[in-house]
């Protein structure tokens, strides 16, 4: 029996390729924004880590990482099978931004400095363990919200919705965690912004993928310091985060929508 027709775009064929319909497409990428969570919190129920925060304890964030590890092995089957890797992993044209490269880069070096603030005797194993748990997460997390999530959206869309639907859902997923405060949730959709802004500009899903390490990385070496991580340090990656979130969405916004069944993103 022959394999479908791959829906093509100006760049390739955009995920899911080989389902023809747009409306289709896009909820089958939310399904996979729900269903791929679930999963992993199935994984971390059986693996006796579920639900709580994997930053807490070096057995945390290897549960955590393995959990991820499922995932992402489930994750490159079903996207390999519907097709549409580009579209996934890269950008039909980059955002041009300055002041969101300007924003970004600043958030990169206030995490740099910060992982140079003297750490506690003991927190060589944890910070091992740290390296391994947030490159599973980002990578695992961006794929699906900033990845399949975007590029099946993207179909249908204008790009203002798919970064408001990957931003929102990616924030609610964090609801469901033992500490999903309400300010969490807010705190988790401005790094969602951010990380939006991070592929936008970059042209790639590799930059919201490092963004969201550094992000994750830098609230769990804060733990392990002597004296805590300095005011400024905090503020700054703080401030940095929220105001790449609103440039987010101001590049979101300003971005013209796709044409109606070429399947092509912003």
């Amino acid at each position: 029996m022959p394999a479908p027709a791959l829906r093509e775009t100006d760049r390739g064929p955009a995920f899911p390729a080989r389902v023809r319909s747009d409306v289709v497409a896009a909820v089958v990428s939310a399904g996979l924004a729900v269903l791929l969570p679930v999963l992993l919190l199935v994984v971390g129920s059986l693996l006796g880590g579920a639900g709580g925060n994997p930053l807490g304890s070096t057995v945390g964030l290897l549960r955590q990482a393995l959990g991820d590890g499922v995932v992402l092995v489930v994750l490159v089957v079903v996207v390999s099978a519907l097709g549409g890797w580009r579209s996934v992993l890269t950008e039909p044209a980059r955002a041009r931004s300055w002041w969101g490269v300007g924003v970004l880069v600043v958030f990169t070096a206030v995490t740099l400095v910060a992982f140079t603030t003297p750490l506690r005797a003991d927190a060589g194993g944890y910070l091992g363990a740290l390296l391994v748990g947030v490159l599973a997460v980002a990578l695992v997390e961006e794929l699906v919200f900033r990845g399949v999530l975007v590029a099946g959206f993207r179909r249908v869309a204008s790009e203002w919705v798919v970064w408001l639907v990957a931003t929102a859902t990616f924030a609610l997923a964090h609801a469901f965690n033992a500490d999903g405060s309400a300010f969490q949730v807010l705190t988790t959709f401005l790094l969602g912004s951010a990380c939006h802004l991070a592929r936008r500009v970059t042209g790639s899903l590799l930059g919201a993928v490092l963004l969201h390490v550094l992000y994750d990385a830098f609230l769990g070496f804060r733990s392990q310091t002597v004296d805590g991580m300095p005011f400024l340090l905090n503020a700054g990656a703080t401030l940095a985060v929220a105001v790449a979130a609103v440039i987010g969405f101001v590049v979101a916004l300003r971005t013209p929508g796709p044409r109606r069944g070429s399947g092509t993103g912003a």
